[in-house]
């Protein structure tokens, strides 16, 4: 395999440099292949922060335009090789690279494609991951059922560990009743019970909620409330047109002051966390919910507009 071509980050905040370096590392298999390096001069392309006006100083300064990707700007200075919307798609931006060796090389620069992966372990939508997991392994991740299935499970076993969930339970209607009055959560998820347990577990931080099951229904309360807080099940189920990940990229894109959003899934290797931070999430939290962890997510909308 031939030598990765390097490549030098310029701005990004530490959550995108770590994500972005997270995936240049899974991808490094490929062919073309790349590697983050820390100076200008040694990197073969330049990877810029469009919103930070000191990156895009230092790459003009530099005089490396024909090099540079720019992420996030409104639109890229004259001569610069392409331009990303945020969030930043990993996927995106290497094909984006890719196009620019051959722009600077020539069609020579790339080898031939693979053979196609077997059909096993080609990416599926969230309706049919279930197919694919027996395919890939002996046990499937959790998978939520209509009957409760193994991660409701685990959520109840949770819920259990908590002596305040009963009282709880019994606030629960007349934090209904007043919830049109204020609202500061929505709540996503194709699990009943996920939904119950997030909402009390919301409510014992001073939050009220409102909660939905699919993606249309999300959409049609963001457009009617201005919610502080968004939590996202990765996986939506078949009855959604969007999954989670999708949902959250919408969200950031849409909105001009976005709520923080907290993809919340059973899933929660690197792997996931950063295709989550890829999506925009503020937050990757795993199942079963961790009271420390939700409590830090409220506190992530402190010093907001």
């Amino acid at each position: 395999m031939s030598s990765p071509h390097s490549v030098c980050l310029l701005g990004f905040s530490d959550f995108e440099r770590r994500a972005l370096a997270l995936q240049f590392r899974l991808a490094a298999g490929r062919t073309p292949s790349y590697a983050l390096v820390a100076g200008i001069d040694e990197a073969r392309f330049l990877v810029v922060d469009g919103d930070s006006k000191p990156a895009v100083q230092r790459a003009l300064d530099a005089g490396r335009l024909a090099h540079c990707l720019f992420v996030g700007v409104a639109a890229a200075p004259k001569g610069a090789l392409a331009r990303l919307r945020r969030p930043i798609d990993a996927l995106s931006l290497l094909r984006e690279l890719d196009a620019a060796l051959i722009q600077l090389q020539g069609p020579a620069a790339l080898p031939p494609a693979p053979p196609p992966p077997p059909p096993a372990v080609v990416p599926v939508r969230p309706a049919s991951r279930v197919v694919a997991a027996a395919a890939e392994r002996p046990a499937p991740e959790p998978q939520r059922a209509a009957d409760g299935g193994l991660l409701d499970s685990q959520l109840s076993e949770l819920a259990e560990r908590f002596p305040d969930r009963a009282a709880v339970a019994g606030q629960a209607a007349p934090a209904a009743a007043k919830a049109a009055a204020r609202c500061d959560a929505l709540l996503v998820d194709d699990s009943e019970i996920a939904l119950k347990f997030l909402e009390l577990k919301l409510g014992e931080l001073g939050l009220r909620s409102r909660t939905v099951t699919d993606s249309d229904a999300a959409l049609a309360q963001l457009a009617q409330h201005d919610f502080n807080y968004v939590f996202l099940d990765v996986e939506l189920g078949p009855g959604s047109k969007l999954d989670g990940l999708a949902l959250c990229r919408h969200i950031k894109r849409r909105w001009h002051r976005p709520p923080v959003v907290a993809m919340v899934s059973a899933h929660a290797t690197q792997t996931d966390r950063v295709r989550g931070s890829l999506a925009g999430c503020d937050a990757y939290l795993g199942k079963p919910l961790q009271p420390r962890e939700l409590l830090a997510v409220v506190g992530l909308r402190r010093g907001r507009p």
